[in-house]
């Protein structure tokens, strides 16, 4: 091999090896996500992304150490396989990027829909359901504080900071507690935006050094009349 295919196995070496971590960090970030769904019972979609995160994340370290081995021991197969598996691991991230950017307003929503009415339901049999997610999330009612006056209620003290409205109305929190419910999950999606982001810059190239150390290894046993495999 020439100078410039081992510093291409080099790289490709490297590249793999910051893959592994990001698979890690994405499996972490899934857990992360799953134990914080727990807390709350709204939407059931949490869970349903926080498990995807973590199978991307194992598809990515798994892919990522094949791809090592590949290199190491310079098999034209086994990374001809590697670039195929990564183009459709491509992909798959960004079809994974589309959904969390519209997760929230389309297929999380629903559930987030559902899990909301059925909140409001029982805070307009016992007051206080809310609660919690009003303390949280600094919201009030399920769109606002007005939700609270079509159904004759009182504005409940989780409506204000620190459970204090003093009978003023511009202590009463603006936002409705879907709104920031949505807000909240946008923001915890952003995280892996950015890391799957990274992952389909550096997989594409990836791929194309994986497809130029194929190239080499290839023709440097045609070169030698050897059988490769």
């Amino acid at each position: 091999m020439g100078l410039g295919a081992t510093t291409v196995k080099h790289v490709l070496l490297l590249l793999n090896f910051v893959f592994s971590v990001l698979g890690l960090a994405l499996i972490a970030f899934g857990i992360f996500f799953l134990i914080s769904a727990a807390e709350n019972a709204v939407s059931i979609g949490e869970n349903v992304a926080g498990g995807l995160i973590i199978a991307l994340g194992v598809v990515i370290l798994i892919i990522a150490i094949f791809g090592c081995l590949a290199a190491i021991h310079e098999a034209p197969v086994r990374l001809l396989i590697y670039v195929g598996a990564v183009v459709l691991l491509i992909l798959a991230q960004l079809m994974f990027l589309g959904m969390s950017s519209h997760g929230t307003k389309d297929g999380i929503s629903g559930s987030i829909n559902e899990g909301f009415d059925r909140l409001w339901e029982s805070e307009r049999n016992q007051t206080g359901a809310l609660g919690y997610y009003e303390s949280w999330l600094q919201c009030c009612g399920v769109n606002s504080s007005e939700d609270y006056w079509i159904i004759h209620h009182g504005i409940p003290s989780s409506c204000c900071p620190e459970n204090k409205c003093m009978d003023t109305p511009s202590r009463v929190f603006k936002t409705g507690c879907k709104v920031a419910f949505v807000k909240y999950l946008d923001d915890k999606l952003l995280v892996f935006k950015i890391v799957c982001w990274l992952l389909v810059i550096g997989e594409a190239v990836g791929a194309v050094f994986g497809w130029l150390l194929y190239s080499s290894v290839k023709n440097q046993s045609r070169r030698n009349n050897a059988v490769w495999m």
